[in-house]
């Protein structure tokens, strides 16, 4: 899954907080709108009743009332009123009798909310409009001497004027006001966020881009990373803890470096000891025997090189160098009359000899390092043969391990070009001759070609390691 950029995640933020701040706003300040519109409306509701009021108490104490639709219809058409209507309490009705002419029924719904003689207001939003009912009390005090006219009791309601607003002006007001407001807190919001989003760009993510690409050419040239080049502080602190950890790892470096030499050299000590090892376990059986001195050390360097030659990798060639001086470890297990015997053994005897694959595998099959399962394998099988009549298990072509076929090609070709007990030194033209007649029967024919090949540098390495012989 792509993860986002610094920059989105911060303007998907920037821009829920906003819309939501804004919409918080709107709806406040709308709230404050609406509250202020309806007590401004409250207010010249008020102020009309009054007129009313004072112009209804002129036509009477004038008694002209049958002029009085004129006045209310002024005053209709002068303050968006769409409809005036007077409401007569009882006592009212029962001293003048009930009057149609702009006037409105008085029924028990009307009667409780005068008697509370408290301005009554009914908002139709829907409508565009208010209705309010603002009832007139009796009043001895003043010009307006309610008392003068009417038999009531002072603070007595004589009635109430219904009256119809139209408010459309005002909410057109508080909606005009809404959506410039609105517009105004969204192009600060915009402002807002394109400021932010400079700063993220600027001092954000240009400098982690920029830490990075400097922490890698600290780390490769060894130098630590300029910190004045960063203008915030977060981001000096983060280069002295970047340059900090670059100290750190280039200091275990150099000592992984200097582990890695002692390690080196240990291994090198441990395989040099190894080897040596290996060669001097194979070289006890020539203790016994003159003759095939440094028969074992031969077989290792020669082995080596045919396997590097026939394709094998390096941990191979490690493993047939290790591995093949052990190939007649067996040997230690036969007895010294037919192991040193000058003239050709009886049946009795080479059937003895012929145990000493199996002495060998059963010295060294037990490990279970590499190196001794392969000079395990070899011992077991290098008196194979390719055709499938050697011994002791009969073993055929790819049936025997590289190893051994390799180690039986040089153990025959060392023998025939060295002095034994039982032989002297074949010539080099000899030693091809049985190679030949040998190829696809006692050799695997790509060894034997292997050895046709070299067989002058093979035969110079066997002369040099006889010279002691």
């Amino acid at each position: 899954m792509k993860k986002q950029s610094i920059k989105k995640i911060a303007l998907t933020r920037l821009l829920q907080v906003f819309l939501l701040s804004i919409l918080i706003i709107v709806f406040i300040i709308a709230l404050s709108y609406r509250s202020f519109f309806q007590f401004v409306v409250k207010n010249e509701v008020l102020s009309v009743s009054e007129i009313i009021q004072a112009g209804l108490t002129s036509h009477m104490k004038a008694g002209i009332m049958e002029k009085r639709d004129y006045f209310l219809n002024e005053i209709s058409s002068v303050y968006d009123i769409k409809s005036i209507q007077i409401i007569r309490a009882d006592a009212v009705s029962k001293q003048f009798g009930e009057s149609k002419s702009f006037e409105k029924k008085l029924d028990n719904t009307l009667r409780e909310i005068i008697d509370k003689k408290e301005a009554y207001f009914l908002w139709k939003d829907k409508d565009s409009s208010v209705e309010a009912i603002v009832p007139y009390i009796a009043n001895a005090k003043g010009s307006l001497n309610c008392l003068q006219c009417h038999h009531v009791k002072d603070g007595e309601v004589l009635g109430a004027v219904n009256i119809i607003m139209d408010t459309g002006l005002y909410q057109n007001f508080v909606f005009r006001n809404n959506y410039i407001i609105a517009a105004v807190l969204l192009f600060f919001a915009l402002i807002i966020i394109l400021n932010m989003f400079h700063v993220i760009e600027r001092h954000v993510r240009q400098p982690l881009s920029r830490i990075i690409n400097d922490g890698e050419n600290a780390y490769v040239s060894h130098q630590d990373i300029d910190s004045e080049k960063y203008e915030s502080q977060e981001f000096e602190d983060m280069v002295q803890n970047v340059n900090k950890f670059n100290h750190n790892v280039i200091e275990k470096e150099k000592e992984l470096q200097e582990k890695n030499k002692q390690l080196k050299m240990l291994n090198e000590e441990i395989e040099l000891t190894l080897k040596e090892t290996l060669l001097a376990m194979g070289q006890i059986e020539e203790i016994r025997s003159l003759e095939t001195k440094h028969h074992t050390k031969r077989v290792s360097v020669i082995s080596t090189l045919i396997a590097k030659e026939y394709g094998l990798d390096n941990e191979q060639l490690k493993l047939i160098e290790l591995a093949s001086p052990l190939h007649d470890i067996g040997k230690i297990g036969i007895a010294d009359a037919i192991l040193n015997k000058p003239a050709r053994l009886t049946k009795e005897e080479f059937s003895l000899m012929k145990k000493h694959p199996i002495f060998g595998h059963e010295i060294l099959k037990y490990s279970e390092r590499a190196v001794l399962q392969a000079a395990a394998s070899i011992a077991y099988e290098h008196h194979e043969r390719y055709d499938g009549t050697g011994y002791p298990q009969g073993l055929k072509g790819d049936e025997i391990t590289i190893f051994a076929r390799i180690v039986t090609i040089v153990d025959v070709l060392d023998a025939l070009l060295s002095k034994r007990v039982y032989k002297d030194i074949w010539s080099v033209d000899d030693v091809i001759v049985l190679i030949k007649e040998e190829n696809g029967k006692h050799f695997d024919p790509k060894l034997v070609e292997i050895v046709l090949k070299n067989i002058d540098e093979y035969t110079q390495i066997i002369r040099e390691l006889s010279k002691d012989i």
